[in-house]
């Protein structure tokens, strides 16, 4: 069986992930160097490490929504049955994209609240406060599309075995 090769944009969220970690990584590296070697702490790096980590957090719920790491019980089907836990996770998964969308909802309504009152960051006094909220609205709305993304693989996938089954 030839494996097929994963769609570039199934790895959005791991390089997000991995290049905002290095950055991250970096940032405080500098500061730690800083502030033993010339007792000097630049006051923009904690909040800079804090906004990167924000933003690392909402990436890895896409993530997990794409992988199916998002609350989901698989010792329940030994419990319940193979059959009625499909129709469990079917459910759970429709749960979590109404909540994902929901979220993004009051995210982006705060978002715009934070925007049009134009504050800043006390640190990073050119950096709009707003960017801490549009990971949120972009996390949640990326779990949603992740999930129906991956229910719409397993459709196509169950259809393919079907198909499979009667030419054979």
């Amino acid at each position: 069986m030839e494996k097929k090769k994963t769609p570039w944009y199934d790895n959005i969220e791991k390089a997000i992930i991995i290049v905002l970690f290095l950055v991250m990584l970096a940032i405080l590296f500098c500061n730690v160097v800083t502030r033993f070697c010339f007792s000097y702490t630049p006051s923009w790096a904690e909040q800079a490490a804090r906004i990167l980590f924000v933003w690392m957090s909402f990436a890895g719920t896409s993530l997990a929504g794409m992988t199916g790491s998002h609350l989901q019980v698989t010792a329940a089907s030994m419990v319940v049955g193979e059959k009625r836990f499909n129709y469990i996770l079917w459910i759970g998964d429709i749960i979590v994209v109404l909540f994902g969308l929901f979220m993004a909802y009051k995210i982006y309504g705060v978002m715009m609240t934070v925007m049009a009152s134009g504050q800043t960051f006390p640190t990073i006094r050119w950096l709009p406060s707003w960017v801490l909220y549009f990971p949120g609205v972009m996390g949640m709305l990326g779990l949603s599309a992740r999930i129906i993304q991956k229910r719409v693989r397993y459709i196509r996938a169950r259809r393919a075995a079907a198909d499979k089954e009667v030419q054979a």
